[in-house]
This record gives structure tokens, C-alpha cells and sequence, in this order.
């Protein structure tokens, strides 16, 4: 998926066609992340280029058309402190329960929500 992103901003593809394309993507383990609940990778990745998008101010090359440039989109990661590479982002255990916000704990090798009944088995 990653290079298949790469591809469409080398080729032109204005980043946001890619982030509509990928935000939404629901998955069998959604995750709740500083109060976000993140449906899927594909979502992960999709919500991570919106927000790079938005901090970095550069989403358009300037002509108006809301296309990026692929050497303005590398210049703007390589220029931003903030941006890390996919080796920076760790898994993280589920805390929370997707249903109610509860938190859930392990028992018998599943994650268990005492306060809904919710089972990620």
C-alpha cells in the first residue's frame, strides 16, 4: 500500500485525492488512539497524510489546480520536524473499548470489556 502511495505522488496525484481515497477504510481491529477511533492501517495512514498535509501548508504546488508536486511533497517531509517514517509509528495495545470507552483488559488471551461485555474474541 505504501508504495502504491509513493507511485501516486510521484506520478502527481494530489495528496488529498489519496487521503479521501483511504480515510474510512474499516477493518476487523479498530483501535482507539488519543480519543480518535481508527477503523483500519489504510485509515491510519489516510488521517497521518491529512494531518502532514495540513501542518505542512504545502498541499498545493502553487498553479492553483490543488496538485502537489512530487518534489514539493518530498521537500515538505524532509523540511518538517515533525514527520516520521513508518519505522517511527510502534503498536500499541488497545486500551479502550471500541464500544463503549470503557477500558478493557486481558483475560484467557482476550481483550475483554467489563463495563459492556465486549470481546475482541
Amino acid at each position: 500500500m505504501c508504495r502504491l502511495i509513493s507511485l501516486c505522488l510521484r506520478s502527481g496525484l494530489d495528496p488529498s485525492a489519496i487521503v479521501k481515497q483511504l480515510k474510512g477504510i474499516s477493518g476487523p481491529n479498530p483501535v482507539w488512539d488519543n480519543g480518535e477511533l481508527i477503523l483500519s492501517a489504510p485509515d491510519a495512514i489516510g488521517r497521518a497524510l491529512e494531518r502532514y498535509l495540513e501542518r505542512s501548508g504545502r498541499a498545493t504546488n502553487g498553479n492553483g489546480n490543488g496538485h502537489a508536486t512530487p518534489t514539493a511533497v518530498a521537500r515538505a517531509a524532509a523540511e518538517n520536524d515533525e514527520f516520521r517514517g513508518p519505522g517511527a509509528m510502534a503498536a500499541r495495545p488497545m486500551s479502550t473499548c471500541p464500544d463503549c470507552g470503557g477500558p478493557v483488559i486481558h483475560e484467557n488471551a482476550c481483550l475483554v470489556c467489563k463495563h459492556c461485555g465486549w470481546s475482541k474474541c
